[in-house]
């Protein structure tokens, strides 16, 4: 499992009220990302920029994330290349505050880990569907070609079965 850890000892022992970060981070076969979108792949790491700040006590995350990803269109199967970039802060607990409360990220041990709320976003943020375009065509339901690359020989008008019947009347 990747980790990516933020070294919180310089607010914490209260010689800086900031920290910035310039990382990559690459999800592992068996993240939760690459588990929930088995269908995307990441050709290059994903960029996370920002800072943790201390603002008399109350710190917060922020990060500035951008990515490139390839998957399938869902409509016609063809390879898409595609980029997102999106930010997000999130409040840092570093006292009594319960474990179980999902609005905060947590120190342990003087570090901040990085990968459950970049992870958290990701999940949001990456789209359950992706188009090679607008008008993608898709597939013929019959022999399966890409109508984007020009008609196919199939019959397109069907009849609906339930009505065949009526047509042995007109003989």
């Amino acid at each position: 499992m990747s980790e990516l850890f933020l070294d919180m000892l310089p607010i914490l022992s209260g010689k800086s009220n900031r920290i910035d970060f310039d990382l990559v981070y690459t999800p592992d076969a068996d993240s939760i990302v690459s588990l929930s979108f088995a269908d995307i792949s990441f050709p290059t790491p994903i960029k996370l920029v920002g800072y943790v700040k201390n603002m008399a006590g109350y710190m917060v995350l922020h990060t500035d994330v951008s990515l490139s990803y390839e998957t399938d269109c869902a409509r016609c199967a063809e390879k898409v290349s595609a980029v997102l970039s999106f930010s997000f802060d999130k409040d840092i607990a570093s006292g009594n505050v319960s474990p179980d409360n999902d609005d905060y990220i947590y120190i342990t041990d003087k570090k901040l880990d990085l990968i459950e709320p970049v992870d958290e976003q990701l999940l949001m943020e990456l789209p359950s569907r992706t188009l090679c375009r607008d008008d993608c065509l898709g597939l013929c339901p019959k022999c399966g070609k890409n109508l984007n690359l020009g008609k196919c020989s199939c019959e397109t008008h069907e009849v609906d079965p339930r009505l065949a019947i009526l047509k042995t009347l007109l003989k």
